[in-house]
């Protein structure tokens, strides 16, 4: 008990929720263009300045921690896009539905299933552009899934204070805390 709380206090490092202001950004059409513009064919959102400059947040901080803690330089974008691209998804999360925070990464899975569902049940299932978000979404949700399953170990390695990549997450965000 004693070594998990001294593992959150060695963690609260990077400013304890340095993306807290991701979930204070409030959800607006053109933010959510802005961030589509911004996704990879990976499905994966870079964790750039652009993207940052949304949200009032610095992965590089984030990165500068994790290379810190040990993780290796050869994967550190991976986990940094690993990190924007489920911080987005657990945006869209948080300002769509009535969540109970943290949550496992099966719930970022039927929050677009979900929203395919809805899409297909409406008329609007001809609107393109709100179809191309949920492929997308889609897309981000495998991307995190694969991402997060490839380096499942790395939050052990590095001495993480969460045992997971989407709880760390979840962490940096102040969402269940």
């Amino acid at each position: 008990m004693a070594s998990e709380a001294s593992r959150r206090t060695n963690d609260s490092d990077v400013n304890d929720v340095p993306l807290r202001s991701i979930i204070e950004t409030p959800l607006t059409d053109s933010l959510v263009n802005g961030i589509f513009q911004q996704q990879n064919n990976d499905g994966s959102f870079p964790a750039t300045s652009t993207l940052g400059d949304f949200f009032q947040v610095d992965f590089e901080q984030i990165k500068r921690h994790l290379n810190t803690k040990g993780l290796d330089l050869s994967i550190s974008d991976e986990i940094l896009r690993l990190i924007s691209t489920a911080s987005i998804l657990f945006y869209f999360l948080y300002h769509s539905q009535k969540t109970n925070f943290p949550v496992g990464i099966d719930a970022i899975k039927q929050f677009v299933s979900n929203a395919r569902a809805e899409l297909e049940s409406f008329s609007s299932k001809d609107d393109p552009i709100m179809q191309t978000y949920i492929d997308k979404g889609e897309l981000a949700v495998k991307y995190v899934i694969d991402t997060r399953e490839k380096y499942a170990d790395v939050c052990k390695q590095i001495n993480l204070s969460e045992p997971t990549w989407e709880t760390y997450i979840q962490h940096l965000m102040g969402l269940g805390t």
